[in-house]
């Protein structure tokens, strides 16, 4: 394992590995390094350590127990976002994944997801509607907007991520942690330039792929529309559309867009491709709106706030782990990922 660990560093830094023997001072050679990675030699501790300290990594996560493996990932991404990138981020994640599923081992609240979908068929474009219909009925959630979606997920037992990608042609992606069970998970890109909007639907729509790709019965199925039709039905419901503009339209507003952009934090794009879809306008309504949006760029003129949805369950999870005293300061720190004073400093009040 230490050889595949070392590795693993390796790419998450992104470098190469003459890059990190000579980020490394040239401790050792690549022949040295590429056979610590195949594990047919072991480093010493001062070279581990030099390793260590050249990709900015403690030394802990050399010897992590858990260790996890993730199966095939969607991306939603830009043909330029390539390999390399992909490899760096997939490393991010697994890192980010094995503190988490540790931290909940710990706790003994490590358990398998159960699909609250796995009875449902799609068959159709009408079915991925009638599943987030369900979705929201099983969660209890209502037909109101939901206020965060990122929230509502990771309650759920569905791990939800941020990692800033410096690309803004990445938006998301999500795929199965598989350590003694399997673990869904969705990635977001927090970047600033991607806006709120885009993100909460980015979410909606991973969520769908993780849900509904298995009961997809349809071969002629696009998967992508599939899970665009249930990320616009869960973030604005069918009975909500209705009430809120009737079962058909002749004409829509602006105005009446931008209020819906705001109450139900999804595009105005977004949003006439959803009355699209239920039939309240035509498809041809639809085409001179997006010849229209084309020029003018509606959501940029009238943009959200463009704040994170917070997620804190394993923020959470850490402080009880540390405050019950499952985990010592150390511990703390290395499943954070900060320093001990830093999450001392966060996590030390203890009442």
């Amino acid at each position: 394992m230490l050889g595949e660990r070392i590795k693993r560093a390796r790419i998450k830094a992104g470098l190469s590995q003459d890059a990190l023997v000579t980020k490394a001072n040239n401790i050792v050679t690549k022949q040295a390094m590429s056979q610590y990675e195949k594990n047919q030699k072991t480093p010493s501790s001062q070279v581990l350590i030099a390793i260590a300290n050249a990709l900015n990594i403690k030394l802990d996560f050399f010897f992590r127990k858990t260790n996890v493996e993730i199966g095939q990932v969607d991306f939603r991404k830009h043909s330029s976002f390539g390999k390399k990138q992909q490899e760096v981020l997939k490393e991010n994640v697994k890192d980010e994944l094995e503190r988490y599923l540790e931290l909940e081992d710990i706790l003994g609240i490590n358990k398998a997801f159960e699909n609250p979908l796995s009875n449902i068929k799609i068959k159709s474009y009408e079915d991925a509607e009638k599943a987030a219909e369900e979705l929201r009925n099983k969660w209890e959630l209502g037909i109101d907007p939901i206020t965060n979606i990122m929230s509502v997920i990771e309650f759920k037992d569905i791990k939800v991520i941020y990692i800033k990608e410096e690309s803004p042609r990445f938006n998301g992606l999500s795929g199965w942690a598989k350590n003694d069970e399997n673990h869904p998970f969705i990635v977001i890109n927090s970047n600033e330039s991607l806006s709120l909007d885009r993100k909460r639907f980015t979410t909606a729509h991973e969520l769908g792929h993780l849900l509904l790709e298995k009961i997809i019965e349809n071969n002629e199925l696009d998967h992508e529309k599939v899970a665009n039709r249930f990320a616009g039905a869960f973030l604005f419901p069918k009975n909500s559309v209705h009430k809120e503009l009737s079962e058909h339209r002749n004409k829509i507003s602006l105005v009446e867009l931008v209020h819906l952009k705001i109450k139900y934090k999804m595009s105005i794009q977004a949003i006439m491709y959803r009355l699209k879809d239920l039939g309240i306008i035509s498809e041809s309504k639809y085409k001179s709106f997006a010849i229209s949006n084309a020029k003018s760029k509606f959501d940029s003129q009238y943009p959200l706030k463009n704040e994170l949805e917070e997620i804190n369950r394993f923020e959470n999870l850490l402080a009880r782990a540390y405050s019950e005293e499952f985990i010592s300061s150390s511990k703390l720190a290395e499943l954070s990922g900060k320093n001990i004073n830093e999450v001392l400093k966060i996590y030390g009040d203890i009442f």
